[in-house]
């Protein structure tokens, strides 16, 4: 099914259902519908084409979700990019993806002024709200356009759908390439992941731009299931807590630190989160601490932990930590990517493979690659770097070193990519250290992840100073605000005479963390 599709689909079974809502305003089926079928037309009659991109820009609104539905109507490919990113890293994705059409929200208007002022060729600006300088979405909604064929042009179940955006260690944004196959075996899952339960209300707690904020929006409105924004972004336990008390929500996905995070506001304040059916977690590997503590503190809830990444879809392998909470070995794990698999068109498999290139056998490490129709087409307009990452099997290599056990459980081991996931967000080390080498005070560095006493890791710049050299934490962090996102910037510095290396003449990054493991632990 193309995902396009789906709209119309539920539209039909359920109009007067709510799919959206916010700040006590409904939009049913039916109306989203016909919103974006309307403003699919507009799209069209203001010179947007099949292939053509667009890309939306502020934080998760009713008006983004139109937007999103309305351009795979008439084939045009959206591109969610993430308000938290800095002008110059939004102009980087603009001139990748090179979209027609810019839509933004009021918060985040002078944001993508500034980005497109960086670009030699700027898209046409499109505000969701009344008073800017952009055009006004709203008006191009009230426009009486006569209805075109949409639809009519000749489509493939291969086409790209989406295109989600990811950094790369070369510091160039890379867009995700899924196709519309890919997104209808990521929610395909859906509804087995439903353990028994309506979808009833899920809160979208991430960007759009986020693997897990796309899956919760294309898999929720598959499902007929209710769509519920935060008053505002971005996301806190706070605002989580109050709008999953308020508005009775059934469905919750997280990453790691947020999920702790949760779980103690939950222990301190006493709030009643009963209406939780499904708490899902992922972006990084979940500690059993974590998944302890949650089980204990959500007893009629059931913690769904999810291991994924934007190449690979929605979910390479699930684990329902409730089973394992005697065997503090198994917690560790990812889950069986078996629990998953399907059989037909939305197949996939999962595997270790080792350095030599053959199938790792049980408890031996390598590096885990995953086959099948959810994973990406590859790399928007950068076919060296797909060939790097898709096999001539049409494996995808995730980058993640890992081993399965005997019973089939997936452990992830390290990162082979020089990447630190911080918050759920992948930061890739490379574009973090080609900022700060930039500065005259900055002879070497090496920008790497330590973790957290209790969850997830924390960025950290080990520097060699040049020559009567100095710089602060305050500073650093005033040098990377033109370049790069908040969360991209080292929380801590190491000043170092050298850095060691290997006999390649290699920055020796595992040498590093042992020495500053063991320097945080003395």
């Amino acid at each position: 099914m193309f995902l396009f599709e789906r709209l119309p689909l539920a539209a039909s079974l359920f109009s007067d259902a709510p799919a959206l809502l916010r700040n006590g305003q409904t939009i049913t089926y039916g109306e989203l519908h016909r919103l974006a079928e309307k403003l699919g037309i507009a799209l069209y009659v203001e010179g947007l084409r099949p292939g053509d991109r667009l890309a939306i820009l502020g934080d998760p609104d009713p008006q983004m979700v139109v937007a999103l539905y309305a351009a795979v109507g008439i084939g045009v490919i959206p591109t969610a990019i993430s308000p938290l990113l800095s002008p110059a890293e939004i102009a980087a994705i603009l001139d990748d993806a090179e979209p027609n059409f810019l839509i933004h929200d009021n918060r985040h208007a002078e944001t993508a002024y500034s980005a497109v002022k960086l670009l030699s060729s700027s898209p046409t600006l499109y505000n969701t709200e009344e008073g800017s300088s952009s055009n006004s979405l709203r008006s191009l909604l009230q426009k009486d356009f006569a209805s075109l064929p949409i639809g009519m042009y000749d489509r493939k179940i291969d086409d790209i759908a989406v295109l989600i955006y990811t950094g790369g260690t070369t510091g160039r944004p890379k867009g995700v390439m899924h196709s519309h196959r890919g997104m209808a075996a990521w929610n395909h899952f859906t509804p087995s992941a439903g353990f028994g339960y309506d979808i009833g209300r899920r809160v979208l707690v991430l960007n759009l731009s986020h693997l897990v904020g796309q899956f919760q929006l294309w898999a929720t409105m598959a499902a007929g299931g209710c769509l519920v924004f935060l008053d505002e972004y971005p996301a806190n336990v706070q605002r989580i807590v109050e709008a999953v008390e308020r508005e009775q929500i059934t469905h919750l996905s997280t990453v790691g630190q947020m999920l702790r995070d949760l779980t103690r506001e939950v222990s301190a304040t006493g709030r009643d989160l009963q209406s939780l059916k499904i708490i899902g977690c992922g972006g990084s590997v979940i500690s059993p601490a974590t998944l302890e503590s949650a089980i204990a503190q959500f007893p009629g809830a059931l913690i769904v932990n999810n291991y994924s990444q934007a190449e690979c879809g929605m979910a390479i392998s699930r684990m329902l930590p409730i089973h394992h909470v005697d065997d503090p070995i198994r917690l560790r794990s990812v889950g069986r990517p078996a629990d998953l698999s399907a059989q037909g068109e939305h197949a996939f498999q999962v595997r270790v493979i080792t350095a030599e290139g053959r199938e790792a056998v049980e408890n031996e490490p390598g590096e885990i690659v995953v086959r099948g129709a959810q994973t990406m087409l590859g790399y928007w307009r950068q076919p060296e770097t797909s060939c790097e990452t898709i096999t001539s099997e049409g494996w995808i290599r995730t980058g993640d070193g890992g081993c399965l056990d005997a019973d089939g459980y997936l452990y992830v081991l390290d990162r082979l990519k020089d990447m630190v996931i911080v918050g759920g967000s992948n930061v890739f080390c490379p574009e973090v250290e080609q900022v700060i080498l930039a500065n005259e005070q900055v002879a070497e560095v090496a920008v790497i992840g330590l973790p957290l006493p209790i969850e997830g890791e924390e960025l950290v710049a080990c520097i060699v100073l040049r020559d009567d050299g100095s710089l602060e934490l305050e500073q650093l962090w005033s040098f990377c605000e033109p370049s790069l996102a908040r969360y991209k910037w080292p929380t801590k510095i190491f000043m170092l005479a050298t850095l060691p290396r290997t006999a390649v003449d290699k920055v020796d990054k595992k040498s590093l963390r042992m020495q500053l493991s063991l320097f945080a632990k003395s």
